[in-house]
């Protein structure tokens, strides 16, 4: 009879042990993956950002109107500058997006450049389908400039560059 209530006894140890050391691996496993997220958010916020100065306090507008139009985008960050700052209460201190992935920054400037948004610099967006890329064409040239109408030049099969409502510029490219 000692042995079987000795094989319960040891067994009954066991469980509890490998309880014990069940919970501890969770603990382990879940700090694995609180140091790999930290470790991907240091790596992820080296990366070089497009940067736009708007001298119209539209910034927020601007960003807000992006955001709308590219899925898997998302404001990300405002600052605004306070009633005591250099520029207009509420303007854009520094305010953080990303459309479709790509990071971007912004700022209404207080200060009045001479120089603006050219289209030397511009977004190229490679556009999935010809229902996409007239979507934004149409989107994008309203209350702007279009520098090259929709058309094949022999570069690709549709392409049109626009320069939008606040300058900046945008290339729509169907492959």
């Amino acid at each position: 009879m000692k042995k079987p209530i000795i094989i319960l006894i040891i067994s009954l140890l066991f469980n509890c042990e490998n309880k014990t050391l069940n919970k501890e691996l969770d603990a382990l496993r879940s700090e694995n993956t609180e140091l790999k997220q930290t470790v991907e958010k240091a790596n992820t916020s080296k990366q070089i950002t497009t940067f736009l100065t708007f001298q119209n306090q539209d910034a927020e507008q601007a960003m807000n109107f992006y955001v709308s139009l590219f899925e898997n985008s998302k404001i990300t960050e405002v600052n605004r500058y306070e009633s005591e700052g250099p520029a207009p209460e509420g303007s854009i201190m520094m305010a953080r997006f990303e459309l479709n992935g790509s990071q971007y920054a912004c700022s209404d400037s207080y200060i009045k450049h001479e120089w603006n948004f050219t289209p030397g610099v511009s977004n190229f967006i490679d556009c999935i389908s010809k229902e996409e890329q007239e979507f934004l064409f149409t989107k994008l040239s309203e209350n702007g400039k279009v520098l090259m109408p929709l058309g094949n030049y022999g570069f690709s099969q549709q392409f049109a560059f626009i320069e939008d409502q606040f300058g900046v510029s945008w290339q729509l490219n169907l492959d």
